[in-house]
């Protein structure tokens, strides 16, 4: 069999988390960064219209990363740590990470107008090859005011701006302090789930003007770190034991921000709304209900149910009271 294809852009975190995985897993893969072109070949072959895109060696297609990589957990090397207290932490701030984390890539990249005009002339170069500056410019504007225009929808608001940002910190600041050891990822001298889905919102951050220079300066080693978990195949190392400061900090940050966020989404799709508000990281936030984040806090309670006592008390100690919203 072939192996795997993997169809996605530079500037999508989701597909840099998907490439660096297929490196880390040391699995058979190609990368294309789909041109317009190619877009109009790949895109029909999945049902929402979101990169990256997969192909299996088995001919069939999917587009959504998390389930895809659990798919395909026993090929090549465990992206999750065995012990079931880490293996939860592992999904659970992964999760965070593609839910929650993600808010600041979506804020800096089309808050700022130097981000917005950087970012889109960059994701549209990449799309049309060889189209020219002018063309490139001109589309890219079309793109980076549908993109402004779809910020309130996802919470990314003027008035949520300065909770994001400083959610978004501190997270990395968490993140600064694993990359300065003792281990190199989060769970050990193995990469993990988690450990790339932080690395793909980062990764193209890293490039972004405003938090780049944020990121260079306030957590350095983390910034070289994200070229550490780009290619981890080559990176020998096994699992730690517990949960390091670093995990105890960021699972911290889920009990108190995102799993209330995940609890009030799924309240108000209840209730027939179609935003919801709390009050999280010291300031107001509101968004549009989104069914996906209601099918992200089922999984994760179907995990923490399965979990025994020892585990859940071993997290339950750095979650907070936010643990009780996994029940």
């Amino acid at each position: 069999m072939s192996g795997y294809e993997v169809y996605g852009a530079l500037g999508s975190p989701y597909s840099m988390k998907v490439r660096a995985a297929m490196r880390a897993k040391r699995l058979p893969h190609t990368w294309t960064g789909m041109t317009g072109e190619e877009r109009g070949q790949i895109m029909p072959n999945v049902k929402a219209p979101v990169i990256p895109v997969i192909k299996r060696p088995d001919g069939t297609w999917t587009n959504d990363s998390t389930p895809f990589l659990l798919s395909i957990e026993d090929e090549g090397r465990p992206l999750l740590p065995p012990d079931p207290a880490q293996r939860f932490a592992c999904l659970l701030l992964e999760d965070m990470a593609d839910e929650w984390f993600m808010k600041a890539m979506f804020h800096y990249r089309w808050f700022y107008e130097e981000d917005a005009e950087w970012c889109a002339n960059w994701l549209i170069f990449d799309t049309l090859p060889n189209a020219g500056r002018k063309d490139v410019e001109d589309t890219a504007a079309g793109i980076r005011a549908r993109q402004i225009s779809r910020m309130a929808l996802v919470g990314c608001t003027p008035e949520t701006a300065p909770l994001i940002e400083a959610s978004w910190k501190r997270a990395n600041r968490a993140l600064e302090a694993m990359a300065l050891g003792p281990t190199r990822f989060l769970f050990g001298d193995a990469v993990s789930l988690a450990d790339l889905g932080f690395y793909g919102q980062l990764k193209v951050m890293s490039y972004d003007p405003t938090p780049m220079a944020w990121l260079r300066a306030q957590t350095p080693y983390l910034y070289r770190w994200l070229d550490h978990a780009d290619d981890a195949g080559g990176i020998e190392g096994g699992w730690a034991e517990g949960l390091s400061d670093p995990v105890n900090d960021l699972l911290t940050i889920c009990g108190d921000t995102y799993l209330p966020f995940l609890q009030a989404n799924v309240e108000a799709l209840a209730a027939g709304a179609e935003t919801f508000s709390l009050t999280v990281e010291g300031g107001r936030y509101e968004q549009g209900v989104f069914k996906y984040q209601a099918k992200c806090l089922e999984a994760l309670k179907r995990e923490w149910a399965a979990l025994d006592s020892a585990a859940k008390a071993a997290l339950s100690a750095a979650i907070g009271k936010g643990a009780s919203l996994l029940d």
